[in-house]
């Protein structure tokens, strides 16, 4: 690790502009301070891998439609309460008397619509693959214990469109650090059809900080080059 760390630091090649599409990866690269470990060189951007942050607006005007519907409850995680539709946000529709609850996993949505003697419970399915086998689980379960009283407003998305659209539209772009736990659902396959479109290095990584820079090292080492590596 001492190597690669001197290496990024020392980088003295063609200006290089890398982004990571993880919200989680983000997060510990800003913890661990890892930007200030790289050459001037070597640039990190942070790509559209927060599904709150993606969520289209219509999607949150749904979910505030719903909550001030006569006895429809709205479930979800706390991020997306303050996400503001076109109008208000959730949080906005609870002070105008919107039924708003938050969960902090998928599961007490069962257990609350379980527990309810009336009334519908409409649970906030946003996510990329890491949340779509989770959901089905949650359906799989309801279904299961007959819970009629349990609906899913989804809005998930697949991780390879929104590179492409990224190439696409922005460019620039000269290697992709791609999320491990996604590819632990889709495999590290899928991102070969986009890492041969663009000519671009792909590798998967983990999420300490010590994945994270030997996977910037391997990116960089393949800077120019097509190809996807599974670290």
């Amino acid at each position: 690790m001492t190597d690669i760390r001197a290496y990024l630091k020392n980088y003295g090649g063609p200006p290089l502009r890398l982004m990571e599409v993880c919200g989680t990866h983000t997060a510990q690269i800003s913890r661990c301070g890892i930007a200030g470990m790289l050459s001037p060189a070597i640039r990190l951007i942070s790509g559209p891998g927060c599904p709150v942050c993606v969520t289209v607006t219509a999607y949150i005007d749904r979910l505030v439609e719903l909550s001030l519907e006569p006895g429809t409850t709205v479930l979800t995680f706390g991020d997306l309460l303050r996400v503001r539709g076109s109008r208000r946000s959730l949080n906005d529709a609870r002070a105008a008397g919107g039924r708003v609850r938050m969960v902090y996993s998928p599961m007490d949505s069962l257990r609350i619509a379980s527990a309810a003697k009336s009334g519908r419970f409409v649970f906030a399915a946003v996510g990329f693959e890491t949340t779509a086998p989770v959901y089905a689980m949650l359906l799989e379960e309801a279904e299961q214990a007959d819970i009629r009283n349990l609906r899913l407003l989804t809005s998930l998305k697949t991780m390879p469109p929104v590179i492409d659209w990224i190439c696409k539209n922005q460019g620039g772009i000269d290697g992709f650090l791609a999320p491990g736990h996604v590819s632990v659902i889709t495999g590290s396959r899928a991102f070969e059809p986009l890492s041969r479109k663009y000519g671009i290095p792909f590798v998967v990584s983990g999420f300490s900080g010590e994945q994270i820079l030997a996977s910037l090292y391997a990116l960089v080492r393949r800077r120019g080059k097509a190809g996807v590596l599974n670290l």
